[in-house]
């Protein structure tokens, strides 16, 4: 088998294992930007993302030969990333101080990926921009188990079976960790009305 922009994801892993490492430079460009996305989610911090991203590539080099290629690629990718993440949080006992907001309007829209641009009237993108602002916010103060159900759901869009793999959970624990996390910020978003 040549290496081509065709291949799966299993097939390049094939291909790497066998000394191809052309392999690798289509994976690192198939998937680049979303273990950048991922690591800002854990490290909070643009730098330390990129160089995490960098890192995990050569991570999923090294370990290359304990992919099983009758499991998905992602999430076997994904819970490398996690786990890296958090072992650099671990190491430099690293407290996320800035909060998904801030991120946001420091770098003029690196999570550019979050805004929804449905609105039609300057109106209704004012509203939309202070509903997504308040829900970074909420998601900033969810508990961290929680917190991390909700980016792998929502923002990176993971279905129920590719997070339970790189979670190694069941998906009905999955679907249960989902619905407890979404209910909190439900509770949360009310308690945030009744105030007003």
């Amino acid at each position: 088998m040549e290496v081509s922009t065709e291949c799966s994801d299993e097939q390049l892993m094939i291909l790497l294992c066998e000394g191809n490492t052309e392999a690798l430079a289509f994976l690192v460009e198939r998937y680049q930007n979303d273990i950048f996305r991922f690591c800002i989610h854990y490290l909070r911090d643009l730098e330390a993302a990129r160089d995490a991203a960098q890192d995990i590539f050569l991570r999923i080099f090294a370990a290359k030969d304990k992919f099983d290629p009758q499991r998905s690629f992602r999430p076997w990718m994904l819970r490398i990333a996690r786990n890296f993440c958090f072992n650099l949080l671990k190491r430099a006992q690293i407290v996320p101080m800035r909060s998904l907001d801030a991120m946001e309007e420091k770098e003029g829209g690196a999570r550019e990926y979050l805004r929804a641009r449905t609105a039609i009237h300057p109106l209704e993108d004012i509203l939309a921009s202070e509903r997504r602002r308040v829900l970074l916010q909420m998601v900033d103060t969810m508990p961290d188990d929680m917190r991390e159900i909700i980016i792998l759901k929502y923002f990176e869009q993971l279905r129920s079976r590719e997070i339970a793999d790189l979670l190694e959970i069941s998906e009905g624990a999955v679907r249960t960790r989902v619905h407890r996390a979404v209910t909190w910020l439900r509770e949360r978003n009310k308690a945030l009305m009744d105030l007003k």
